[in-house]
């Protein structure tokens, strides 16, 4: 296998620098000519790397792949934008590969205006780093010992379909042993949209669509023996999808990309012919039932082999199941019990045969209709019962109280009027009691003049020592009189 990998690569690279030999001989004014030859070869190199006899990869993420001890070779395909550098690669001790010093390195390199394609031999084990500005098609493909195989993806997949799948993980094409591994391998499964405007699926990106563990439980048959088997289900929108697988250890990571999968809609249509809901009290088997037609609207599915069941939600809760056993030609119907208004809910699953002998399962998707509650007019009654009559009359005998209009208006003027005083009372700074002006203001009393008296001298003595003694406070006075 290695050998029919070198001599693929050989004649690639060996047209590639022809055609490189052949645009340097060429003027000036033919470089035109030459970027617009570059997009078919850039096709062609793609297309070749496709064929080649391994499909396994290495995930590119932020321009950063991690390569493992087991690697013989490796092959680079990065694409760029158009017109840019050339991409450099960082190797894990940190030494840097460029265009110019790939022959030196024993490295076979060639730098296109749009791409560059390098294939590297015995590659340094560690994480490696990509400087450039890629685009998201790039691929790293490698050349080793361990690989992942998946079965191919039938072709004519349907939304809703239940799809089986198996994936060795071998080491030199024999079943690898990882029961050496502390952690259990796990196996990703994600489909990735193609962006063509032509289907459902545009712009729709990435979809996890399920995970699987080399432990022995659910469909997986013996725990840690390199082989992942289960199945899944397509619940996602219908258009062109790549299918991918990954496994991711400790120590390596594998990845492997199948051919792009048109996913088409679900086969199988349900066509409700609902009747009138019935009155409420009255029981159901009196009632019409509620029909429902399946139909097969794709030519590649044999009619004869569909097989349906599944179940009903009532508006009432009940639940009922049936089935559709029968094959043959006739038309798939189901007769449903009128249980008034409200929702009825179908889930349905197919079971039959495409036209080329594939098996199928099938969930539909989940089906509902809703029945209306039934409107009744009122009955046109010629003349009203004497009951009704009386009540009527005692309404209208009775007066009707008249609407208390002088309590309303005073209310309000009692109102204005406690607003008025309250806004005078705080703009004038008056008190309440300004209001009585009937009273009369009390007139303050005049101060009495100060009368002047006669004081003989001894007495006027005697009341400075008065004075004198009671200003010391508790002094003892021992002066004598004059007499």
């Amino acid at each position: 296998m290695a050998k029919l990998i070198s001599w693929l690569a050989v004649l690639l690279f060996s047209s590639i620098v022809a055609a490189q030999q052949t645009d340097a001989g060429q003027a000036t004014t033919e470089k035109t000519t030459t970027a617009q030859s570059e997009q078919p070869l850039l096709h062609n190199g793609f297309e070749l790397l496709s064929d080649l006899p391994t499909k396994n990869q290495i995930p590119l993420f932020e321009n950063r792949f991690r390569i493992d001890e087991h690697v013989e070779e490796i092959t680079l395909l990065l694409f760029r934008r158009r017109g840019s550098a050339s991409t450099v690669l960082v190797q894990p001790d940190g030494s840097k590969l460029h265009f110019n010093t790939a022959e030196q390195n024993k490295i076979r390199w060639h730098d296109a205006s749009s791409y560059d394609l390098i294939e590297i031999k015995n590659p340094m084990p560690g994480p490696w780093q990509a400087i450039g500005r890629l685009l998201p098609e790039s691929r790293i493909m490698v050349l080793t010992d361990i690989k992942l195989d998946v079965d191919p993806l039938p072709t004519n997949l349907m939304v809703g379909e239940t799809v089986k799948i198996t994936a060795r993980l071998t080491n030199g094409n024999e079943p690898m042993n990882a029961r050496d591994f502390r952690e259990v391998l796990m196996l990703e499964v994600i489909f990735v949209s193609t962006n063509n405007a032509e289907y459902d699926n545009f712009g729709r990106g990435v979809v996890q669509v399920a995970q699987f563990r080399d432990d022995g439980k659910g469909y997986d048959e013996r725990a840690r023996d390199g082989v992942f088997t289960g199945e899944f289900q397509l619940r996602f929108v219908s258009g062109e999808w790549i299918p991918k697988y990954i496994v991711r250890t400790p120590l390596y990571t594998r990845e492997v990309e199948q051919p792009p999968v048109v996913l088409q809609a679900a086969p199988i249509v349900a066509d409700i012919i609902a009747a009138p809901a019935l009155p409420d009290g009255q029981p159901a088997e009196q009632g019409k039932p509620h029909q429902v037609l399946f139909r097969i609207t794709d030519d590649s599915i044999d009619k004869a082999s569909v097989l349906l069941q599944g179940r009903v939600r009532y508006p009432n809760g009940e639940v009922d199941e049936f089935a559709l056993n029968e094959p043959g030609l006739t038309a798939r119907e189901v007769m449903l019990h009128n249980r008034g208004h409200g929702s009825y809910i179908l889930e349905v699953q197919a079971f039959g045969a495409m036209q080329d002998g594939r098996q199928f399962m099938l969930s539909l998707p989940e089906t509902s209709f809703v029945v209306k509650m039934p409107v009744f007019e009122a009955p046109v009654l010629d003349e009203l019962p004497q009951s009704i009559k009386d009540e009527i009359a005692a309404e209208q005998a009775e007066p009707e109280p008249e609407f208390p209009w002088g309590l309303v208006i005073g209310a309000n003027l009692l109102i204005l009027i406690g607003g008025g005083l309250a806004i005078w009372f705080v703009m004038t700074g008056r008190s309440w009691t300004d209001l009585l002006f009937w009273r009369k203001k009390p007139v303050a009393p005049e101060p009495e003049p100060e009368v002047k008296q006669s004081q003989e001298p001894g007495t006027a003595k005697n009341n400075a020592n008065a004075q004198k003694n009671n200003d010391m406070d508790d002094i003892l006075d021992l002066t004598l009189p004059d007499d």
